[in-house]
Formats: C-alpha cells, structure tokens, sequence
C-alpha cells in the first residue's frame, strides 16, 4: 500500500500538539495529529496557564470561556512552619493586558477547549496511533504508524513533529537531538480533594515552607490540589489521604480538612533539556524538548508558546514564502526560553524543597526577615510576575526581527506586543483582537498631539507598501484620540494609550508577526527600513 502524504505529521496530541495543529489549520497547511492513547487522561496534571499563553490562545477562541471553566489567582500567600509569613498580590501589576491573572484550572479543561478551538477547522487527533519507525532523508520523513488494532499504515510527511513528552519517539528518531539531565532526589507526592472548614481565600495559592514543602492550589468546584515533598518517606510506601492531611496540619493549618480524594498519587521530577529543537525535518517541543520541575507553573505553557512559536514559521516555508533555513530560527528563540527556564525553576526547586536540614533552618529564617521586605515593593512583585507570567518573554537577539535606525521607544523588534482599548466605529474593544494568528500585521500609528499625522499621510505609505513588496499583511490604522476624521478602517487609540506604551508620540509602524511579537519596528519617517527589512 502506498504511503499516505501530508506536509506535517505531529505526533503526540496534548496541549502542545494541538496548538501546534491550531496554528497549522489557520494556515491550511495539510497535517494530521496522532496520539497512541485511546482516549485523554480525566487526570488534572498541569494547573496554571499564564496570561501571556491566554492572550495567545485567546487568537483561536475567546479564552474568556476558558477564564469561566477556571479559577483565577489573584498572587501567592507564603507559610513558614505553619505560620503566614506574607501574601504576594499579583493583582493590578499589569495594565497592558486583557488577562492580567493567572489561571488555575484543570488540563482536561485545557485540552477540551484546545480541542473545540480545532473542531471549529474540521480536525481532530486521531487516537490510537503509534509511531513505530520515523526515518528522514532529505525530500521528506517516513513515519510507521500502528493502531491501537494491529493495523499499520506508513505516512510520508514533510517535517515531523515530536510533542510526545518526555519519552519522545520523535526526540529518539533523531539522531543529532540529546536530552541532558537528571532526576531530582525527592520523592513527591500529589493529591486532589475536596477540602472543608477551609480559611483561606479560594482565589490565592499557597506555598509552604518547613520541614518539607507543600503547595496548594485551590480549584473552581470546591477540591484543590496538594503538591508535597517528603522527607525520609518510607521505601515504596503509597501516599494515603492521611499523609496529605498530617502535611496540611503542620505546615498550613487554614487549608481545613481533606476528603473524598479523586487522584493520589507518587511521583518524581526531573530537569532536563535538548541540545537544538531541529534536527533536519525533525522537531520537537514542549517536554519532548524541555522538562523541569514546576516550580512556577512553567511547563505547559512553554510547550504551547513552542508550538506558537513554530506553527506560522512551517506555514511560511511549505507555503514557499521562505527558505527552509528560516526554520532555524525556531530553535534560536525558543531553546534560550527552554534552558532559561531550566535554570529558574531548578534554583526555586532548589530552595523551596531542599532536604538539607542545615539549608532548611537557613532558608526558614531568611524568609521569615527578607519576604516580608522583598514583596513590600511593587517594582520588585512586578519583576517577579513578568517573568511567571510569561510576559517577559522576548527574542530581540534573533536574526529575523529588527529595528529601524533611529528608533528608540521602550519597545523593540522581537518584543510581545502589548494590549490596549481601542475605539473601531465608536465600539471600544482590545487592540489584540486585530491581530490573527493567520497572517503578518502592519499597524500604522499616526502619533499624538503636533506630531501626528493625518490618516491620509498615513495611506500614502500603505500604498508604498502594497506597491513595492509581495508580502502579505492586515493593515491597522491605529489614530490620535483627537484625530477630526477616522475613515471605517480606522480605529482611535483611546486615551493614547497605545501610542504611550510603544513610546511612539510620532509617527510609526509595527510590523507583527503571527505569533504576536514583532517582526519590525520604525518611525514613519524611516519606512523605507521595513521595505528593505522584507526585501
């Protein structure tokens, strides 16, 4: 039997793969997604999406019905010994946003709207499909694909994908890929519940901190989820609902009583990572590229933005728009990421679970005299939610974005693109809501005040743009709240405020990728720089 073609096959169909489907389908590039499990886990697993992956799932589906299904957090509240050392609030630290909170929820609720979100395109993951053998050569892969019933079929692709996890079949296939590391020593152990008599406030997480470490986070139907190390546990003991209520006790004695658990279960963490995201015509993503402790609430969401990162890249190159060496650049924004990620959470791990009884009492003492002092700023909260809300994320050291000579506002080529309210015939609604996942965005600001142009100023340079290079692009006119006229495609920048984020009081352009961070940013008087950018 002849080989089934199609341009992308990705293997493996959880949240990092089905985004990666996501990004394909609004391209219409030709893919199937296959997964060797017969049906999702009913498991909770990962907890929290950061507000940066839900401004960019928020491109393939109002994410705010995915906000209702969850529970959102308003910041952290430490204990130490069982005492409350200091509640962080993480509310109001970001203004740029329509997502400013972190969400607990389920990541069977995640999947269930990633998986509507692609149903919406006619696609689904086929379930019950093993890759067997994966074998490139430089036209394209062979892919063996067994089913769940002795049927094997063998699939031609252009480039495979391995979102398949720690354990990746696509990451062994490769022959160039290593996957360096260790396992953490601790045991751990997890449980979700329902809890009662609780006196903590059900939109706040708790970290805490003694002999031993245990976190709790409260979900949106009355259970919550209990993550704990232990000490000297006993030799291939099972964890009882007992050991998680005798942990809560000494160490949070507001969280109340557990009961009815749903999973109970023991595990152990490791921190690994590859050494390229691309070999050849293979990639991988998500924890088929990186694994860490979660500490942060990291890795869910990298694996999402992993495949944001590259789904519009393999469009642009199957679609002929670039070279296939444009691919690389997937791994020069995203490893960084990775391995700066392994090294934040393995300190946080190191700090919050170390069995070091020296290092312990240490740690306990300076908490209780710095946290109180740390998160006393708002400067200082705000650096820290930057970097666990995934925020500060950038790629300005990559070669395929840019600035343009004499630029100099607080954003640049390679920055995300930040979020505001703007008035589109007279119906105020997100600036990010302009920006699709399906193409390339040119936003034209007008600059505020004496330094503003008018909207037809602003069309001559459009006609430039169309006149003289062949990409494609949604075009925004984005005008000053005072502007006299705003034609239907215009919209106002209500309150300048958008103009005031990008630094931008004079005329200027941003060039926006599909991912949501930019490609290239100028003044208006500097367009020319963007043309020759494309060129």
């Amino acid at each position: 039997m002849a080989a089934q073609e199609t341009d992308v096959l990705i293997v493996g169909g959880g949240p990092t793969g089905v985004t990666l489907a996501l990004e394909l389908a609004v391209h219409k590039i030709p893919f199937r997604i296959v997964d060797k499990e017969l049906q999702r886990s009913d498991r909770s697993r990962a907890l929290g999406i950061q507000p940066r992956t839900l401004e960019l799932l928020n491109r393939h589906g109002d994410a705010q019905t995915l906000v209702s299904r969850g529970n959102l957090s308003s910041g952290t509240t430490f204990y130490l010994n069982g005492n409350k050392a200091v509640d962080i609030d993480i509310s109001g630290l970001v203004e740029d946003t329509a997502f400013p909170l972190i969400l607990i929820i389920s990541q069977c609720e995640t999947e269930v709207y990633l998986d509507e979100c692609l149903a919406k395109h006619g696609f689904a993951v086929e379930r019950g499909l093993e890759a067997t053998s994966i074998v490139q050569d430089a036209d394209g892969v062979t892919v063996k694909l067994n089913s769940s019933d002795g049927i094997e079929e063998t699939v031609r692709a252009k480039y495979v994908i391995g979102a398949d996890g720690a354990h990746s079949t696509v990451r062994r296939a490769a022959t160039g890929l290593t996957f360096q590391g260790a396992a953490y020593p601790q045991d751990f152990i997890l449980c979700d519940a329902h809890v009662r008599n609780s006196k903590v406030a059900w939109n706040r997480f708790s970290l805490c901190l003694g002999r031993g470490s245990l976190a709790v986070f409260p979900l949106k139907d009355g259970t919550c989820r209990v993550v704990a190390s232990r000490i000297n546990p006993k030799a291939d003991a099972e964890p009882t609902l007992e050991d998680f209520q005798e942990m809560l006790n000494r160490l949070h004695p507001d969280a109340g009583e557990l009961y009815d658990p749903t999973w109970i279960s023991k595990f152990y963490l490791h921190h690994r990572g590859v050494n390229s995201y691309r070999d050849g015509r293979l990639f991988v993503a998500g924890d088929a590229a990186h694994i860490h402790s979660p500490a942060g609430a990291q890795g869910m969401n990298t694996g999402i933005q992993d495949s944001i990162n590259l789904g519009w890249k393999l469009a642009k190159v199957i679609q002929g728009k670039r070279p296939d060496s444009f691919l690389d650049s997937y791994d020069r924004e995203r490893r960084p990421i990775g391995q700066h990620l392994l090294e934040t959470s393995d300190k946080m791990f190191t700090w919050g679970c170390s069995s070091n009884p020296f290092f312990i009492a240490f740690r306990n003492i300076l908490f209780t005299w710095v946290l109180p002092w740390f998160v006393s700023s708002r400067d200082r909260r705000a650096n820290i939610y930057k970097f666990v809300s995934e925020f500060g994320i950038n790629y300005r050291d990559s070669p395929v974005v840019g600035t343009a000579p004499g630029y100099s506002g607080p954003i640049m080529g390679g920055d995300r693109v930040p979020d505001k309210i703007i008035k589109s015939m007279g119906q105020e609604r997100q600036f990010l809501e302009l920006i699709t996942p399906n193409t390339h965005h040119l936003v034209l600001l007008s600059g505020i005040g004496s330094d503003a142009v008018a909207e037809k100023a602003m069309r001559e340079v459009l006609s430039d743009f169309e006149n003289n290079n062949s990409a494609e692009a949604k075009v925004h006119l984005i005008l000053d709240e005072g502007a006299d006229e705003v034609s239907v495609s215009g919209h106002v920048d209500v309150g300048n405020h958008l103009h005031g984020l990008f630094g931008c009081s004079k005329p200027s352009y941003i060039y926006i990728r599909p991912d949501g961070y930019i490609e290239h940013i100028g003044l208006l008087s500097q367009f020319e720089a963007l043309l020759e950018w494309l060129r």
